[in-house]
């Protein structure tokens, strides 16, 4: 099977949950409860299984880890200063970051991944979700919270940030995997057998998921009144920068982090790379939603860089494996 080929049912569940949205099988109620699934469930079970399944040598990775760190601030860092040179606020910088860094590491990247370049990358991929949630999103949220509680110090940021990223089921599952990985426990098999069927299907629903979200997304976008905090930086030029920025320049980045300067194995430097190229994820748009800044902006970018993303991620797979 051809790279193209293999890649290719990743981005047709995409399109079918496009699909099914606009011909009304599923309408925004049932997106947003198989959203809930796969981000508190399925998605959670997954790397739970992947990370408990692995062995001590695939997660002791340190260059493979500070490859996905310096890959996510390399882009979210320049962007947030950018964004404030030309007179964002805090918030709204922080928010450009996300969308040129953001990768959509769990919906798409572990699927392709594996379809990609096989299982072994699966506990790296797992890695790179808990990158993009516990490092590049925290630090996003943290800057965001000490731009809306100015004055309130680091201890009153940290203390509404850190129980946020506790209760996310993407941080402490693949933790407790991890964890169950050095300690060299296993699950009995009567709980480690509803966990491989949970993860089963996380990557299936995940995707068809995005497909939804992105149908909904504008739809929803649609229906916005025309307010400035809403339509926030959301011109063409805006959107196409940090879609620019997303597809084509964080991949750019990767490789001489993962090639020239770290010197990563083969498999570990395709992986960073590929991790790079994935689209913007929901997060940006989901917590741009929430404070009601830069929405249409963050969704725009999500819609444009997945759309794209076919066409740059199929022509990278075809010349790394050409």
């Amino acid at each position: 099977m051809s790279t193209i080929t293999a890649a290719l049912p990743v981005f047709l569940l995409v399109a079918l949950g496009v699909l099914l949205r606009r011909i009304g099988v599923l309408d925004a109620v049932a997106a947003a409860g198989l959203n809930r699934f796969v981000v508190s469930l399925a998605l959670p079970a997954m790397l739970f299984a992947v990370m408990a399944g692995a062995d001590r040598a695939s997660l002791a990775q340190p260059r493979l880890l500070a490859a996905f760190v310096l890959t996510a601030l390399a882009l979210y860092l320049p962007v947030l200063w950018w964004s404030r040179r030309r007179g964002a606020t805090l918030t709204g910088a922080s928010l450009d970051g996300l969308c040129a860094s953001y990768a959509n590491t769990g919906f798409i990247g572990i699927p392709l991944a594996q379809v990609a370049l096989g299982d072994a990358a699966l506990p790296g991929a797992g890695l790179s979700v808990v990158v993009t949630a516990c490092v590049l999103f925290a630090l996003a949220l943290a800057v965001i919270e000490f731009d809306r509680q100015r004055g309130a110090g680091i201890i009153a940021t940290l203390r509404r940030t850190l129980p946020m990223l506790a209760r996310n089921p993407l941080l402490w599952a693949p933790a407790a995997g991890a964890a169950m990985t050095w300690a060299q426990w296993r699950l009995p098999a009567v709980l480690a057998a509803p966990v491989d069927l949970l993860a089963a299907c996380a990557s299936p629903c995940a995707l068809v998921a995005i497909g939804l979200f992105l149908t909904q997304g504008r739809r929803e976008a649609a229906a916005l009144p025309v307010a400035a905090h809403i339509r926030a930086g959301a011109g063409r030029g805006a959107v196409l920068g940090l879609s620019v920025a997303k597809l084509l320049v964080q991949p750019a980045v990767a490789w001489l982090i993962a090639v020239p300067l770290l010197r990563l194995p083969p498999m570990h430097a395709q992986l960073v790379v590929l991790m790079a190229m994935l689209p913007t994820g929901t997060g940006p748009s989901m917590l741009a939603e929430h404070l009601g800044t830069r929405v249409l902006l963050s969704s725009r970018v999500t819609a444009v860089t997945t759309v794209l993303s076919v066409a740059t991620i199929s022509a990278w797979l075809a010349l790394a494996n050409g």
